[in-house]
C-alpha cells in the first residue's frame, strides 16, 4: 500500500455531498464505508473522528479538509472522498469552507503507513491545478483516475 489510490474505492467517493455542516459531512463519508461493507460500526467511527476534530481542525485551508483517525477495530487503512460545490464549514485554518473532504481511517498500530498516506495526499493536494481538476470531474472513476495520474508524476521512472 504505497499510494493514495491504493486505499480509495470508487464506492467511497461522493461528488455531491448533501452535508451542510462538518459533522454531517463526516457522517456521510463514514456512511460510504458502511455501505461498501468496509466497517461495521459507523457510529463508533464517527464519534472517534469527531473526538479527533476537537483536538485540532483537519480543515487545512484552500478548500480542503482531511479528517483522519486511527481507530481500534478498523481492518485496514481506507479513504472516502466527498465534494461539495458550495463547500462545508470545516473550521478551516483560513476560515473558508471545504469543497473537497478526504476522510482517512485506519487500524490502531499502523501509524507509519497512515502517516505516509497523509503525507502523500497532502503533497498531491498542494497542486492547485489538481484541486481544480477534482472539482470538475463527473464520476467517482474519474476521481480515482486523476489521483492515479497525479501519483504517477511522483513515481521514479524505472
Amino acid at each position: 500500500m504505497d499510494n493514495v489510490s491504493d486505499i480509495l474505492d470508487p464506492q467511497c467517493i461522493i461528488l455531491d455531498l448533501s452535508a451542510r455542516k462538518k459533522e454531517e459531512a463526516i457522517r456521510e463519508l463514514v456512511g460510504l464505508f458502511k455501505t461498501a461493507g468496509k466497517i461495521s460500526k459507523a457510529e463508533d467511527c464517527v464519534a472517534s473522528i469527531l473526538e479527533r476534530e476537537k483536538i485540532s481542525t483537519t480543515g487545512i485551508g484552500h478548500g480542503i479538509a482531511i479528517p483522519h483517525r486511527l481507530i481500534a477495530g478498523v481492518s485496514d487503512i481506507m479513504m472516502a472522498v466527498g465534494r461539495k460545490g458550495k463547500g462545508v464549514p470545516f473550521d478551516s485554518i483560513d476560515n473558508k469552507p471545504a469543497h473537497l473532504i478526504f476522510l482517512i481511517i485506519g487500524p490502531s498500530g499502523r501509524h507509519n503507513e497512515y502517516l505516509k498516506i497523509l503525507s502523500k495526499l497532502s503533497r498531491l493536494l498542494s497542486d492547485r491545478t489538481f484541486f481544480e481538476a477534482l472539482m470538475k470531474v463527473e464520476s467517482a472513476d474519474e476521481v480515482l483516475s486523476l489521483i492515479i495520474e497525479k501519483e504517477s508524476q511522483y513515481q521514479p521512472s524505472v
